[in-house]
This record gives C-alpha cells, sequence and structure tokens, in this order.
C-alpha cells in the first residue's frame, strides 16, 4: 500500500468511524431486497414477508397470496393471477441468497398450497407471526371465505414439528370477540409469558389489542389486556394505543422498550398509505405512544406508485443499531392513478418486482424520535501518548451513564488488533491496555451498545 493510500485509508477510516457518513437516516435495503427477486424454482413473489426465526439460525418466511409460476426472464414478468393462497419459505443459516420453498409438492393447483384443512377446503389461510418453543414451531393464521374476503372464520393456530418443519396440524383458537389475535409475538421468558398482539376494525381502521397466556401451554386460559391490568373476559380487551394501526403489524424489543411498527392505511390504493412509522412505550401493553413517521416509501411502476401496505420488522436481522423493515406493493387498477398491468387477469402478465417485498433499514434513533445521549463525553483520552511498545497504557473514560462498552483496537490499516467488552460505571473509568508489539499508529474505538463510537489516536514507539 503506498504512502498516499494509506492517507486515503486513514481519513475515510477515522471518518467511518466519527460517523461522518452516518447520517442516520433510513435507506432501501438492495441486499435483502435482491433475496426476494426469485427466479428459479419455487416462491417467486408474494405478498405477507413474515420472518419466523428458527433456533439453528435459518429463518421461515411465510407468504399469503403467491407465485410459483416460472418468471419469463426476458422481461421478469408473470402471470398476474398467482397460483396458491399461501406460501412457506426457509432462508440457509450461512447462506442467505439460499431459500427452500416448502409446498404440497403431491397435488396441483391451488392445492399446492402448504396449509390447509383439507384437500377439498375451498377457505383460504393467511399467515400472521409465530414463534417456536421447544421442538414445535407455532403459527397463528387467519382463515377466510376464499370469494368473499369479508368473512372471516377465525383464527387458528398451526403446529409444525422442529427441525423439520413437518406440519402437524392446525387448530381452531377460541373467539376473541372479533380481535385478530396473534398479528406480532413476543415471548418473556422471565414471567413465562407468551405476549399475543392482534386488531379489530372498528368501522374502516384497525386497533390493536393485546393478550397473553403461558409460552409452556397456550391452550391455558388466555388474559386481555383491559388498559388496566388483565381480564380473562375477551370482551374487557382494551386498546394499547390512541393510534390505529395496518392489517398486519408488529412488536419489538429494543434495550427495555417496546416498539410498535406500523404503515399508514392507504386502503390499497395506488400512491396512498406510504408513509412507515412507529410508536412506543416503556410496556409491552403499552400505551403506545410518541408516533414518529420513520420512512415513506416510493415505489414506482413506469413512474406510477404502486399500492403499499403492511410494513412488517424483522428484528432478527438487527445490524449496526438499524431494524430490518419489509413492505409489500401490489397492482392496482385505478388508471388515473396507478400503472394498470391486468386489465385481464387471466390473460395478462405482470412486472414480477411489483408484488414482491421491499426492504428497507431503518436506525433506532429515528425510531424513537430522540437524539442519542453523548454516552462517552469528550474528556476520554489515553495516558501516556506516545506509548512504548508491549507496555500499558490508560484509557480515561468520563462517562455519562452506566453500560457496556466494546474496546476496540486498529492498526493504520483497519485491522483489529484486539477487542474486549466491559460494564463500566457512570463517571471517570480507567481502562489499562496493553501496547502492541510493533510500532506504529493505531486507533482505539469505544463504543456502546447504542452504537455510539469515539476513536482515540495512539502512537506506538
Amino acid at each position: 500500500m503506498t504512502e498516499m493510500n494509506k492517507q486515503l485509508f486513514l481519513k475515510l477510516f477515522l471518518l467511518l468511524q466519527l460517523g461522518a457518513f452516518a447520517q442516520n437516516a433510513p435507506y432501501f435495503d438492495t441486499v435483502f431486497t435482491d433475496y426476494f427477486r426469485r427466479t428459479s424454482s419455487g416462491w417467486k413473489a408474494g405478498d405477507g414477508t413474515i420472518s419466523v426465526p428458527l433456533p439453528d439460525g435459518r429463518v421461515l418466511w411465510l407468504f399469503g397470496d403467491s407465485h410459483i409460476a416460472a418468471v419469463d426472464t426476458n422481461n421478469n414478468t408473470l402471470p398476474c393471477l398467482f397460483q396458491i393462497r399461501n406460501c412457506m419459505m426457509v432462508q440457509d443459516s450461512l447462506n442467505r441468497n439460499y431459500f427452500k420453498t416448502i409446498i404440497d409438492s403431491i397435488h396441483t393447483g391451488v392445492n399446492q398450497t402448504p396449509f390447509k384443512l383439507v384437500l377439498s377446503d375451498t377457505t383460504l389461510f393467511w399467515p400472521d407471526h409465530g414463534y417456536v418453543w421447544n421442538d414445535t414451531v407455532y403459527l397463528f393464521m387467519g382463515r377466510f371465505n376464499n370469494s368473499d374476503m369479508g368473512k372471516f372464520y377465525g383464527e387458528y393456530l398451526v403446529k409444525l414439528d422442529y427441525p423439520g418443519l413437518h406440519l402437524i396440524g392446525m387448530y381452531p383458537l377460541h373467539p376473541t370477540n372479533g380481535i385478530i389475535y396473534g398479528r406480532s409475538v413476543l415471548i418473556d421468558t422471565a414471567a413465562d409469558y407468551l405476549y399475543m398482539y392482534g386488531n379489530k376494525l372498528n368501522w374502516i381502521v384497525w386497533e390493536p389489542y393485546l393478550a397473553r397466556c403461558n409460552v409452556n401451554n397456550i391452550y391455558l386460559p388466555w388474559e386481555y389486556y383491559t388498559g388496566s391490568g388483565w381480564s380473562t373476559l375477551p370482551s374487557q380487551a382494551h386498546k394499547i394505543s390512541s393510534e390505529v394501526v395496518s392489517p398486519g403489524y408488529s412488536v419489538v424489543k429494543r434495550n427495555g422498550k417496546y416498539y410498535l411498527i406500523s404503515q399508514q392505511n392507504g386502503y390499497l390504493l395506488c400512491g396512498q398509505g406510504r408513509e412507515i412509522y412507529s410508536c412506543e412505550s416503556p410496556t409491552p401493553y403499552g400505551p403506545f405512544t410518541n408516533k414518529q413517521v420513520v420512512y415513506t416509501e416510493e415505489s414506482k411502476l413506469n413512474g406510477k406508485y404502486l399500492v403499499s401496505y403492511n410494513a412488517q420488522a424483522h428484528p432478527f436481522f438487527t445490524q449496526n443499531n438499524e431494524l430490518l423493515i419489509s413492505y409489500n406493493v401490489n397492482n392496482g387498477n385505478d388508471t388515473a392513478t396507478c400503472y394498470v398491468q391486468c386489465t385481464n387477469v387471466w390473460t395478462d402478465r405482470m412486472d414480477a418486482d411489483s408484488y414482491r417485498p421491499k426492504f428497507i433499514r431503518v436506525p433506532f434513533e429515528k425510531i424513537t424520535g430522540t437524539q442519542l445521549h453523548n454516552f462517552i463525553k469528550t474528556e476520554a483520552r489515553i495516558l501516556p501518548n506516545p506509548v512504548i511498545a508491549e507496555s500499558l497504557f490508560s484509557c480515561e473514560l468520563n462517562l455519562a451513564g452506566t453500560g457496556e462498552l466494546t474496546i476496540a483496537l486498529y492498526d493504520n490499516l483497519g485491522r483489529m488488533v484486539s477487542q474486549s467488552k466491559s460494564l463500566f460505571n457512570k463517571g471517570l473509568n480507567t481502562l489499562s491496555i496493553q501496547a502492541p508489539a510493533t510500532k506504529g499508529i493505531y486507533f482505539l474505538s469505544i463504543r456502546n451498545n447504542m452504537n455510539e463510537n469515539k476513536v482515540l489516536k495512539l502512537i506506538v514507539y
């Protein structure tokens, strides 16, 4: 590496470490979006996009109406009419670009759907959320009339064995006063609670609710949050936020707080409902407040907006303090606002990307709506500096709060020399570190669990 290249690298390294390139702005995740631009066998396009992480690192992805027909790679098109009403894919634990589609390969046509009561069942099951407990995967799915989507036949619990993911059975859940629970789930292992977030249609808006049960036995009586406590009566359920939600939404836990992720209801109209927002609460039962618009999606086809709906959070894939969120797109038939591809759904074809999920990454700072405090104050320093090779030096930190820090030392080529994690207290802290054996310029990176970072220059002679 030439001296000029070294200097350029050092400048870039410092800028990156100090956050000069990190503007805390959400951005479109092209890598994850491209994972779902499938053209080989199996699933090709669909909506829903629910992720259920498995203990072995694989991820189960659930979809509603889906295409499994071949994509015409010359023009990236699919038949307008989807082939099955639900679908499941399993993402590999190491190669995230590899998926296995699980369908009923014994039968043909719409009966290839993996989730159905019996072969002749004409109703349809649409996925909500799910979780894994011991040797079983539990999935929530709503059952609807195939021809009249306004007819809801109740929520079902689908059980798969783990790790094989073979269907064990589909079981109706008890009525819950019109509230559809299982839109999102969280497990509280400390209290052995399974929190099941749901919603109920009030005229034209969906309002959020919460139920809980013992995670070891979902068939034990459920409790419903009443606004001030819990009741075993479904009719006593009280909404957990004054904000409305989309038909599908998510709740994630982060650093002791709970965040509700939803999308503005656009009523499946092109260009409407493009805002994705968050609300927060110190407890799993709300109230969820402090609404923040975190992203306004811009998916278009031939210059016109697509239908956009049902943003979903995927906390398993959080990286660099950024939450992965998907949203679905679809075609519309309003010639004034949509680019209409499917005048005749039986014969026309559509751009496959106009029915594939899109992914964004949103910094948690944007979700909380608050600027992260300066956890590491400016008094941080290295003593002595310069320091003799292989001798001990001290790093003094004056901290605004108690928390875990990651201390990493890098050489001037950006290679990590050492790294450690320790819990530090508020106020002045002193850390002893051994200097490298090789003389030169080094950089000490001090990072907290909120991804704030401070970099100090160290000279070793």
